[in-house]
């Protein structure tokens, strides 16, 4: 499983219980029968703080994460965290924009057989309460079916 998302360093501490929950480590040597190898990429760490990314800061990260999916010949499932990434994804992918809109809470199956989950972004700057919970409830809830679609028989 990768995650994209524009924090990479914050991820890991913003996504703790999440991880914990599924099972999702980043470290071989300290995944268990049930445990879902995971990382984080960091090509989306170069973006501009805007609002949205600018559309040429997302080509160079669709060229960039193009690179590291295919050095993942296991990948089954990629978790995006924000429509920036999953721009990204799909340029990655080489699928256009208009084939496949962002769907927080929903896993999409790509033509090459990759897994698509789409979750909202944690913003590390303040942030209203009720919208951070919001963000986390649905995390919570797309958290079962990304555990069915990487381990269908557990």
């Amino acid at each position: 499983m990768l995650i994209v998302c524009l924090d990479p360093e914050d991820a890991k501490e913003i996504l703790a219980s999440f991880l914990d929950a599924n099972s999702i480590v980043f470290d071989a040597a300290l995944a268990g029968p049930e445990s879902i190898l995971g990382r984080i990429t960091s090509v989306m760490q170069p973006l501009s703080p805007q609002p949205l990314a600018l559309p040429s800061e997302l080509e160079a990260c669709s060229a960039t994460l193009c690179a590291e999916l295919q050095s993942m010949p296991r990948l089954k499932l990629v978790l995006t965290l924000g429509i920036s990434a999953h721009i990204a994804v799909l340029g990655a992918c080489g699928i256009p924009l208009s084939r496949l809109d962002f769907r927080p809470g929903e896993i999409t199956h790509l033509p090459d057989g990759l897994l698509l989950a789409d979750g909202c972004h944690f913003p590390n700057k303040p942030f209203p309460a009720d919208m951070m919970a919001q963000r986390r409830s649905a995390l919570t809830e797309l958290s079962p079916k990304i555990r069915a679609a990487l381990r269908p028989t557990i």
